[in-house]
């Protein structure tokens, strides 16, 4: 069997990985697991990990935020395996993976079932050479899954199947832990929101970016020296940044995107507010202040009310009009 390497990425999110990494090395597929440190505030030292020579440690220092593009594409580089299985900090390949059996039925394989599979894969290196591994102008969390797959499947005619759900385990976790947002409010119900709305406005900024700046194999991409052993970081001017223009119209729409969920104010409405009253994030983090939680518990509700009552007609409005040839149903 050609050998298969596991990589992971994690950003200061330590008691996934720790909790995760005596799992992978439990299972005997893989001849090495590599594990890249994001510039973790807290580093992650290898007597923390299993005791289990098939795991490397790297450390990539000195990045300010999260990038899953820059990340893993370096993570990816670094491991030797003809076979790459990319597993998030927060995933597990159970007894029912069996990569024997995958890799003579198909080149490529990604993840299915929902709940943070949907972004692993188990995938021959050269079809993501032929791809040019992810995007890395994409930013945040969220969509460079898709255009990766978008590109293997288009412009390379690779097949893509499907991982069994029950291949792939889990550590479920909320929006707002995936996208390294910091706490909004005290309720429950808001922090949910707020990483809700975090996540949408990533979707969105990355499918712009992903529009504005098509990656392929001979796109060039971030690079990195070895300062000391295991350390890295990258070279100044190397790291791929959209234009001043395209990256203002991004922000733009990001920014609307996320006060429109949060606020559940119409985009049309909220870009004639005052920019500190709706700002941009700050290193990453959507900066929710208390005239936000305010609007939240009252504007937001009210504005939900004529909602509610429409949707209580439903009984005694009528037979529906017809949908379109296609649409989906509405089963509720």
């Amino acid at each position: 069997m050609s050998e298969l390497s596991i990589v992971t990425v994690c950003m200061n999110r330590r008691e996934h990985l720790l909790a995760t990494a005596p799992k992978v090395a439990a299972w005997p597929h893989h001849s090495e697991h590599v594990i890249v440190d994001w510039s973790g505030a807290e580093p992650v030292r290898r007597q923390e990990l299993p005791d289990d020579p098939r795991v490397r440690l790297l450390r990539v220092e000195g990045e300010a935020g999260w990038n899953l593009s820059r990340a893993y594409n370096f993570a990816l580089a670094q491991a030797r395996g003809a076979w790459l299985l990319k597993l998030d900090a927060d995933c597990w390949p159970t007894s029912h993976l069996t990569p024997q059996a995958l890799m003579a039925a198909g080149r490529a394989w990604v993840g299915s079932g929902g709940k943070g599979r949907h972004g692993q894969f188990l995938m021959e290196r050269a079809c993501l050479d032929a791809a040019g591994g992810f995007n890395e102008y994409l930013s945040g969390w969220g969509f460079e899954d898709k255009d990766l797959h978008a590109r293997l499947e288009v412009r390379e005619g690779i097949g893509l199947g499907r991982l069994p759900t029950e291949t792939i385990g889990v550590i479920e976790h909320s929006d707002e832990e995936r996208m390294g947002q910091l706490p909004g409010g005290r309720g429950e119900a808001f922090r949910r929101d707020v990483g809700l709305a975090a996540m949408r406005s990533s979707r969105l900024a990355n499918r712009l970016l992903a529009a504005h700046y098509p990656w392929g194999p001979l796109t060039t991409r971030s690079r990195y020296e070895e300062w000391a052993p295991d350390r890295w970081r990258v070279l100044p001017g190397s790291v791929p940044r959209p234009s001043g223009t395209a990256a203002s119209k991004v922000e733009h729409a990001r920014r609307l995107a996320f006060w429109s969920c949060l606020l559940a104010i119409p985009e049309v409405f909220l870009a004639d507010l005052p920019i500190k009253l709706a700002p941009y994030p700050h290193q990453g983090v959507w900066r929710v202040r208390w005239w936000h939680r305010l609007w939240w518990h009252s504007g937001r509700r009210l504005s939900r009310l004529p909602v509610f009552l429409l949707s209580r007609t439903r009984g005694w409005l009528g037979r529906p009009t017809e949908s379109p040839p296609g649409a989906p149903r509405d089963e509720r």
